[in-house]
């Protein structure tokens, strides 16, 4: 007999396949018992693809349907679907628990089939011996033993198998339960953050912090306001966005018509017939101001008619009165035109929001402030932008953070949100720090923000400094809360935009 040696080079090519299995699914893959070693393989290589994708496999694909439903229903009930999309990590985690329902569900499979075998194998053995009974007793021989051969065993199984594969199937409840509570957290943070939610809710401990902050609720309180509030989101969105020619005009100065606010004004008129002040005698038809003389006349046979004539005619002797009565108008207190503006648009820069938050912005200004600060966040990361928030009252009271994807910055953003304003207003500070800031390399030609009621003047110092950072680039954009004191906002920013829709905000 002739010996060959063993060629480890031809067992490694056998099984070269292997190599693309991911290596933390290699274990299940290999010990899952569905299909042949390369079909399992190359199955979850298709599921893998599919899923980051962000859709399911074709239904031909491994594993067969009976065994594969289960999981598919519980994918679509859940929608995860669209979190899954270019996300390897995550459908890494998921084929980890998809294969274990596929495990499961083969268990429960094999033993379902099992369990109809039995039964059709019994019914089969009944079927058979009656006839074998009806046999022997007309040809009047003994009964014989009843066995099932391979090919009637054969036959029951492939009857079960089929029985059981046309069941109608639920989604599996073990995925559902594993990850229908972490879908909804990132469903709820995508719907305030669009694509950046999708990036949050990678991290399932983040997803989970983010919902239990006190400062997420604030979140979508404000994602409404923004809805009814469209002007807001265009200024936002408007700054600094690429021109398209020399000559095109800049969206930012045409997105806020300036606007006048109407007050009320009490105004104090002399009017007639008020009894306030006795002004002489005159003739008329009023009872109530008429002279004791003509009162007597009523009393009297013959002159009772003439006084019911001269009351017809207005000619009694009445009292005349008049006073003071408060009219309520309507004043314009100032009348802004609408400024058309053409100039080159700049390139896109970070964003600057700088928001008041003294004790005079408490109420709706406070909201305003706030949806500002999450749409200047929303529109900085979807035009790669960096952020970054600075809130100021009294004298040393300032605080800036920038806000960025990750949960030290979403956390800083839900704290601000919860925050409730109060305190005094020093304007200078916080744009003397602006200014410093636009001076680094990767704060110039910032877009700034400034949110306030208007309640401060501007130093002679400031308005210099100011005006130094806005000629070398710097745009500074004012979002007046209110249409009072607007000397400080003209001095420091080149559009103001006046917000009045008091009654959308939640005010009156």
């Amino acid at each position: 007999m002739r010996l060959t040696a063993f060629d480890a080079a031809s067992l490694n090519l056998r099984f070269d396949f292997l190599d693309a299995c991911p290596e933390h699914l290699f274990p299940q893959v290999v010990t899952l018992p569905i299909g042949t070693l390369m079909e399992r393989v190359n199955g979850v290589l298709s599921w893998r693809k599919a899923l980051q994708a962000g859709h399911l496999p074709p239904t031909t694909c491994w594993p067969p349907a009976e065994i594969a439903n289960p999981a598919r229903l519980a994918l679509e009930s859940l929608g995860i679907l669209r979190f899954t999309k270019g996300q390897p990590e995550l459908v890494d985690a998921l084929m980890h628990d998809i294969l274990a329902v596929f495990a499961e569900r083969h268990r429960s499979f094999r033993s379902e089939v099992m369990s109809r075998l039995r039964e059709l194998e019994m019914l089969e053995r009944q079927r058979l011996e009656a006839d074998e009974q009806a046999r022997a007793k007309r040809k009047k021989h003994h009964q014989r033993t009843v066995i099932l051969n391979q090919d009637c065993l054969l036959r029951l199984q492939m009857q079960a198998e089929g029985e059981q594969a046309r069941q109608i199937l639920a989604a599996d409840t073990g995925l559902l339960d594993l990850w229908s509570e972490r879908v909804h957290a990132w469903r709820s943070i995508a719907d305030v953050f669009d694509d950046l939610g999708q990036m949050l809710g990678r991290g399932w401990d983040l997803a989970r912090g983010v919902l239990k902050q006190s400062g997420w609720l604030d979140v979508l309180r404000l994602r409404e306001l923004l809805e009814k509030l469209p002007q807001l989101r265009e200024i936002v969105q408007a700054l600094g966005r690429l021109h398209l020619a020399a000559d095109d005009e800049s969206i930012a100065e045409q997105v806020f018509i300036p606007m006048r606010r109407l007050e009320e004004e009490i105004r104090q008129v002399r009017t007639p017939h008020i009894p306030a002040e006795m002004r002489g005698i005159e003739r008329s038809g009023e009872i109530a101001r008429m002279l004791p003389a003509e009162a007597s006349m009523l009393g009297h046979p013959q002159l009772r008619l003439l006084w019911h004539a001269r009351r017809a005619e207005r000619a009694l002797m009445t009292y005349r009165v008049e006073g003071i009565e408060d009219e309520r108008t309507k004043v314009e207190r100032e009348a802004l035109q609408e400024v058309e503006q053409k100039c080159p648009r700049q390139q896109r820069g970070p964003i600057v929001s700088v928001i008041d938050t003294s004790g005079s912005m408490h109420g709706v200004p406070e909201k305003v402030a706030k949806a500002l600060v999450l749409e200047a966040l929303r529109t900085a990361h979807a035009e790669k932008r960096r952020c970054l928030v600075l809130t100021f009252s009294g004298t040393g009271d300032l605080t800036e953070h920038e806000l960025e994807l990750s949960p030290e910055g979403i956390g800083t953003l839900l704290n601000f949100l919860g925050f409730s304003f109060g305190g005094g207003t020093d304007v200078g500070g916080v744009m003397e720090r602006i200014v410093s800031r636009l001076k680094e390399d990767e704060w110039k030609k910032a877009d700034v923000l400034l949110v306030s009621d208007g309640e401060w003047s501007a130093p002679a110092s400031v308005i210099s400094i100011v005006k130094e950072a806005r000629n070398d680039g710097s745009r500074f954009h004012g979002i007046l809360i209110g249409n009072h004191h607007r000397q400080g906002f003209d001095a420091l920013c080149d559009p103001v935009h006046v917000f009045r829709d008091w009654v959308l905000a939640g005010g009156h």
